[in-house]
Parts: structure tokens; sequence; C-alpha cells
């Protein structure tokens, strides 16, 4: 069966769109302290691992949530996989910029789960995730944990082999 919550364009695909390209822009406009395909593998690395989670607990078996309008997938569902990019580009950037290291890194992932969970419970407002089934908001944090620690570990063979 397909839930349909909105039939209208409104806020949460305008925060996908309003989102993708300020980021978007912002990477475009910072100074570059990655060669390209470094950059553009912290950027695909959010996206695949949003997409991973994302597809993982919002199908069956578990269906704990719908994106945006309708539980079936829609085109803007795809712009918003890929908006998790920027997010991990970001993260990867300041992690840099800052170099993080040692105990510290668990007081940057503890600060950028902090932010996910604020983007997240934004997206809950304005429509752009439905939990179903009982899912809570707060059972998101375990994950944020896991994906921001692979990106250091990735960051870091990256590192290493080169």
């Amino acid at each position: 069966m397909i839930i349909v919550y909105e039939q209208v364009f409104d806020w949460n695909e305008w925060f996908v769109i309003i989102s993708f390209i300020t980021l978007c822009a912002l990477i475009l406009m910072l100074p570059k302290i990655f060669p390209l395909l470094e950059g553009i593998a912290y950027f695909i690395i959010g996206v695949l691992i949003g997409n991973f989670f994302d597809h993982t607990i919002s199908i069956q078996p578990w269906d704990f949530y719908d994106v945006n309008d309708s539980s079936a997938y829609q085109a803007i569902d795809f712009l918003s996989y890929i908006m998790y990019g920027p997010f991990s580009y970001f993260f990867m950037y300041l992690y840099v910029k800052f170099n993080i290291s040692g105990i510290s890194n668990l007081f940057y992932i503890l600060a950028w789960s902090c932010f996910a969970f604020i983007m997240e419970w934004i997206g809950v407002k304005i429509g752009l995730f439905h939990f179903e089934k009982g899912y809570l908001m707060y059972w998101s944090i375990p994950i944020y944990f896991v994906t921001q620690t692979l990106q250091i570990i990735f960051f870091n063979i990256i590192k290493f082999k080169s």
C-alpha cells in the first residue's frame, strides 16, 4: 500500500533543493584541500552510506520511515539521497582543516552526530521524514556514530596508502 502524506510541492522539497544547491556552492567556493578524486570520494561515500542506511531501515521488512511526500520512490527522493554528499564532504573537510586526531575524534563525531540529529529533527518537522512502526529519532544516533567513524577510518586508509 502506498501512503501519500502530501500532494503539494512544499517545505520538504524546498529544503532538499536549497540545502543541496547551497552546500554544493560552498564546496566550490572553499579553498581546495583535497585532490579532486579524493574530494569526490568523500562526497560519494556520503551518498552511498546515506542511501544504504535509508534503504536498509526504510524498506521491508522494517519499513520504519518514508521520505518526502509518499511511501513510493519519487524523483525528489533521489536528490534527497544525493544531499548527503555535501554533508559528508564537509565532515571530512573540517576534519582535515582542524587537524582532528586522538581523543578529539570522539568529540568531533559527537558534535557531528548532534548536528545530524538536529538536521533529522528539522526533516521530521518539515515533512521530509515520516516515522512509522514506533521508530524514534534517537535510534539514528548509533547510525551516525558508525557512519562517521567509518568515514574517518576510510580517510585514514586513504592517507596511509598515499
